[in-house]
């Protein structure tokens, strides 16, 4: 049986926002699973071509029989209506695959989405509270199904558990200025200025835009304790953070949903500080897997950076739970779930 994915690859060019990123992911994954007869609808051509997109999805609507789609906030306004259409009128299986954490928000203030999403097979949420609020709102077909990578997770013989001065921490997600970027450098700094020596670093991974990334250099100038280090390739991040003591992900919005950055962090063994985001406690466990600081007191992340520092033995613990805590975002043990979901076999 064909199935259609409708979500955004990006056309010819390259992206590594986590929309892009997590739809070639699912496409990826079902060929590795054996499904052959997979149509590619890609929403970058909405604005971009919108004859490309009208052949892609026409093409999609006689041969399909079952859909994934994967769609940001526009998308969803565009496509929703026709999704549920499809749905309801012409016995399409439409399994809406949650991008972000505002469908919640968004079908409350929008009473015809909650109409359109309860027509879909299924609305898989990343986030155990979002599908909650959805299903108190009367989605009650609203489940969770974890975000995941396609990733080598560490072996537990593999984590360095011995650390000296002075120790690397790291920046792991698009760089800009919303994700705490400068808080970071600045927790940093102040910390190797009060001891008086290095005894902290911050290296910085991650796509930015040109008038950021200029601006960051400007700050990082003579400093030869935080470095930007540019994009590391997805599939070899569990190489690139494997050796660092702790994650940082001090982000400016509450809302984030389910980041791959902290799978990241997770598959290479490394814990995370956290600023205590909207779905965090689902992804940290505050001193199991990271150390977790209020949202509302972003000045507590140079204190958890301190605590780390001085108990080696508790976050060289917290790298193994990480292992642990991985395997639940890896590739085979989502589709698993999706397999079934859909009650679809492999091609033959």
């Amino acid at each position: 049986m064909r199935i259609g994915i409708i979500g955004h690859f990006g056309g010819k060019e390259k992206f590594n926002d986590g929309q892009t990123v997590k739809t070639i992911a699912i496409y990826d994954a079902l060929k590795r699973y054996g499904f052959k007869d997979i149509d590619k609808i890609d929403t970058y051509y909405i604005k971009k071509n919108p004859f490309a997109f009208m052949a892609q999805f026409l093409v999609g609507l006689l041969r399909d029989k079952k859909y994934i789609v994967l769609l940001s906030s526009n998308g969803r306004k565009v496509l929703f209506p026709i999704l549920s259409f499809m749905s309801r009128h012409l016995n399409k299986e439409v399994y809406h695959y949650g991008i972000g954490g505002r469908l919640a928000r968004e079908v409350s203030e929008k009473p015809k989405w909650k109409k359109y999403v309860s027509s879909f097979k299924s609305n898989w949420m990343e986030s155990i509270e979002l599908a909650e609020q959805l299903q108190k709102l009367g989605v009650r077909n609203a489940i969770y199904l974890p975000n995941f990578k396609k990733l080598n997770i560490l072996k537990e013989d593999e984590l360095c558990t011995e650390y000296s001065a002075p120790f690397r921490f790291c920046i792991f997600s698009r760089v800009m200025k919303e994700k705490g970027i400068e808080d970071a450098i600045e927790a940093i700094r102040d910390i190797n200025s009060e001891r008086g020596k290095k005894i902290v670093t911050l290296d910085i991974y991650g796509p930015a835009e040109e008038s950021y990334l200029n601006h960051l250099k400007e700050i990082l100038k003579d400093d030869d304790t935080c470095a930007y280090k540019g994009v590391v390739p997805a599939n070899e991040s569990v190489e690139a953070l494997k050796d660092y003591y702790t994650l940082l992900f001090p982000t400016h919005w509450k809302h984030e949903g389910i980041p791959g950055t902290i799978i990241d962090a997770l598959s290479a063994g490394v814990p995370v500080i956290a600023r205590r985001w909207q779905y965090c406690d689902e992804m940290i466990e505050d001193g199991k897997t990271g150390l977790v600081y209020d949202f509302e007191q972003p000045d507590l992340l140079r204190k958890c950076i301190e605590y780390a520092i001085e108990h080696q033995k508790k976050m060289v613990s917290m790298k193994r739970n990480c292992l642990k805590r991985a395997v639940e975002y890896s590739e085979d043990y989502v589709m698993k779930q999706i397999v079934r979901e859909m009650g679809c076999d492999k091609d033959e």
